[in-house]
């Protein structure tokens, strides 16, 4: 049995003989990634345990390197969306928070709950991530990132059924070496950068240090309607602090990390690295705007028509005022403790993180061809956020969240080789997270079905696994790579749904019943792969693969009475591929294509429509996980890369996916809409994307570099009911950069325009049957932005 005191043991050990062994060198892997020239045909990855080149890595993976990110702009995860096929990754909608929703071939998630494993693993440093909250991170000071596409059951950290999103910053070298960067532009965008590297302890001890801060207005505007609206019915006011009748704004940008790292050359064969960081973010919500609004006339007095509260198409607008009006509680209720006439409530305006993280790696050569790698990490986040999810200015549906979350997980790996004919990987991984979400929720407040409770819930979580994995090297240009993992999770769910008013007592409404409910997912897991992969020639690779994948399962976390207190199972994949990837035309060309075939068991989808026990509607509201049934994605991926002359690259990438939903089983079947011929959520049947730049040389000057990237996606839906209101439609978007280098390089100016044709397009909808409403996150207008760096 793997136990946490185990490997707790084990790292004190690796870090005590740290000190007594008489050498140390980093591990091959680390080594080779960290000295890899920024051609993106030389990038080292290190998805299989050990450094190799990315065009003989037999696996789906998508390399971006630190200058692409500058060359493209890239500021944060959800950036790199187009940088790779068959790969979505948008902010969550404001119901979920300031959180990543990412989706692999059509895998992932897009609730931000701890009760949910995410379905694309994100790691940083190799460090796993085990919640999508807070998981907009910035790419900060970054050697690379890798993006590994379909399951990643059987290699590091843990299971992850649709794919994996790695971010690897840059190693302290002890150069000297730095740069600092301020940028400015639309909605007073002030952004500052920088990191600097220096030595400590010569040829011993190295340290880095990188901070980024960015803050920017936000986009969309909250209006104060009676302000837009004079003379007309009054409604609840949102407070317009201007003539213009801006009451705030979402989508703005507050935000402030820092990292420290610390690299220490022990002895010839250790190497101890160690890295903390440090976030703090006070940004606005996510905007959010209605597109259709048909709640219960009661819930806005005086306005029959609800229509008046969507703002015109194409507009940057909203009249959410984030409170909840004074309200007497229905007749049925009065009575009960804490029921009665209440006050009106009034939600914080901004969102509110503070994390903070720890990491040490410790990489040991033991011998020749032996190396111990140790990573030991620890995560606490602590945050908060608001939702108004009906954007008028009257309180039908909003909450406050806040969540703290703490992680500790320690991974070995043993690294061996047997000569030149077999390479080899034994590992253990333990993860321990603890989650703790504080709900503050009412949803038709006077209603007879009201909503009003105080959520207090604990969620813990833990996963253990040990896993082998292999290289054969049959001939010079034939290999076969096998791989198993064993996975025992155990995940609970304690819930308490207090009384608001009273909160000492449960709460007054149906959802009291769920107070006191405890519930537990245990399970365990067999994860292999197969990969064969042989050298056509130098410059070509082919090869196939089977892999598995698993996503544990667990409890609805948002059950608005008992009966949807219900538990989910597992999901399955398994995983058929076929690639080929090639670098023709001494390198000028690249060509990187792949197709698969993805068999899903057990999928699970949330079943929106309302509970009814015996004609009654219990609840309008719910959003519980079921495993609904099985699916098969079906897709094709091609990456291209052209250097057809000095200072000139072409980037495109292609992909098509395609969902047939193959049985729909009993728990499926209570989905309303549901039927064998719907898509998927966040399945976008095509996607592509492309950019080209040209280095020209101007002599003393330096250079000039113009690029323009364009992307398409088309739609998708987020519900698998297929609603057409959850439709999110395609769109085409351009941005356009010119930047200037100095003939020496150290200095870079940089004018870019983001959305460039100002296209007004939704990054995604939120159908919320409860409310009769559909809202959508308008992604920003046309952008501009001038960065000046300075490098050292």
């Amino acid at each position: 049995m793997i136990t946490r005191r185990g490997l707790l043991a084990s790292s004190t050990a690796l870090l005590l003989a740290s000190i007594a062994v008489p050498a140390s060198a980093q591990e091959a892997e680390t080594a080779a990634a960290a000295d890899a020239p920024d051609d993106s045909g030389d990038i080292v990855v290190t998805a299989q345990f050990r450094g190799q080149r990315l065009q003989d890595t037999p696996i789906a993976i998508t390399a971006v390197n630190e200058a692409m990110i500058r060359d493209k702009g890239l500021d944060r995860i959800t950036d790199i969306t187009n940088s790779a096929p068959n790969v979505v990754m948008k902010p969550s909608g404001s119901i979920y928070g300031p959180a990543a929703t990412l989706f692999i071939r059509g895998v992932g998630q897009m609730d931000s709950s701890f009760a949910v494993d995410p379905g694309v693993g994100l790691y940083v440093d190799d460090v796993y991530r085990g919640i999508t909250f807070g998981s907009l991170l910035d790419l900060l000071d970054l050697d690379r990132v890798e993006i590994l596409r379909g399951p990643q059951g059987t290699l590091a950290g843990k299971n992850s059924i649709g794919g994996a999103v790695k971010m690897f910053t840059k190693a302290p070298t002890g150069d000297g070496h730095g740069y600092i960067e301020v940028t400015t532009g639309s909605f007073r965008r002030i952004d500052a950068k920088g990191a600097a590297d220096f030595t400590i302890v010569p040829d011993r001890l190295f340290a880095r240090v990188s901070a980024v801060t960015r803050h920017r207005e936000g986009y969309l505007k909250r209006l104060d309607y009676n302000c837009t609206h004079p003379g007309q019915t009054q409604a609840p006011t949102a407070s317009a602090t201007d003539r213009d009748c801006i009451a705030g704004r979402e989508g703005g940008q507050d935000y402030t990390a820092a990292r420290l790292a610390l690299r220490w050359l022990a002895t010839d064969t250790i190497e101890v690295n160690i890295a903390a960081s440090r976030l703090v973010d006070d940004s606005e919500p996510t905007a959010t705007k209605a597109i259709s609004l048909n709640p219960a006339a009661a819930t806005t007095p005086g306005f029959p028509d609800r229509s008046v509260f969507i703002t015109p198409p194409n507009s940057y607008t909203n009249y959410s005022t984030y409170q909840i009006q004074g309200f007497t509680d229905p007749p049925a209720l009065l009575g009960q403790p804490g029921a009665g006439t209440h006050p009106a409530i009034v939600y914080p305006t901004n969102n509110r993180i503070r994390a903070w993280d720890i990491a040490g790696t410790i990489d040991i050569e033991l011998a020749d061809r032996l190396s111990l790698k140790s990573i030991t990490a620890y995560q606490y986040t602590d945050g908060r956020y608001s939702t108004d999810a009906d954007t008028t200015p009257f309180g039908i549906s909003g909450s406050m969240n806040r969540q703290r979350y703490k992680q500790f997980t320690q991974e070995l790996r043993l690294n061996g080789s047997i000569g030149s004919l077999l390479d080899w990987t034994l590992g253990g991984y333990y993860f321990n997270g603890k989650g703790y979400l504080f709900t503050y929720n009412i949803i038709s407040p006077g209603l007879p079905n009201e909503t009003v409770n105080l959520a207090d819930d604990y969620i813990p979580t833990t996963s253990k696994s040990v896993f082998a994995h292999g290289v054969w090297h049959v001939t010079d240009r034939l290999n076969v790579t096998g791989g198993i993992r064993y996975t025992n999770d155990e995940k609970s769910y304690s819930f308490q749904r207090l009384n608001p008013f009273v909160p000492t007592l449960p709460a007054y409404t149906s959802a009291g019943k769920i107070n006191g409910l405890k519930s537990t997912f245990k399970g365990d897991r067999w994860d292999w792969r197969v990969n064969a992969d042989y050298k056509l020639t130098d410059q070509i690779l082919a090869y196939a693969q089977f892999s598995t994948g698993y996503r544990g399962g667990g409890v609805n976390p948002r059950p608005f009475v008992i009966e949807q207190a219900l538990p989910f199972g597992p999901e399955t994949l398994n995983a058929y591929e076929i690639g080929l990837k090639t670098d023709l035309f001494d390198r000028m060309v690249r060509l990187n294509l792949s197709a698969f075939i993805n068999d899903y068991k057990d999928m699970i989808f949330s079943n929106t429509a309302p509970t009814i026990v015996n004609g009654v509607v219990l609840s309008a509201a719910n959003g519980t996980p079921v495993n609904a049934g099985d699916g098969r994605f079906k897709g094709l991926e091609a990456e291209l890369a052209l250097r057809p002359a000095d200072g000139l690259t072409i980037d495109a990438n292609v992909s098509y996916l395609d969902f047939q939903l193959k049985r729909i089983g009993a728990s499926g079947a209570t989905i309303t809409g549901i039927t064998l011929a719907n898509i998927a959520p966040y399945v976008t049947k095509w996607k592509a994307a492309g950019g080209i730049q040209y280095r020209f040389d101007i002599g003393d000057m330096g250079s000039l570099s113009p690029r323009l990237d364009v992307a398409y996606q088309s739609s998708f839906y987020t519900n698998i009911d297929n609603n057409p209101a959850s439709l999110t439609p395609g769109y085409t978007i351009a941005n356009a950069r010119l930047s200037w280098q100095s003939p020496d390089k150290d200095w870079e100016a940089v004018l870019a325009v983001t959305n460039l044709f100002d296209k007004f397009y939704y990054q995604n909808t939120f159908r919320g049957p409860a409310i009769s409403s559909v809202t959508g996150q308008p992604a920003p207008p046309r952008e501009w932005s001038v960065s000046l760096r300075k490098s050292f």
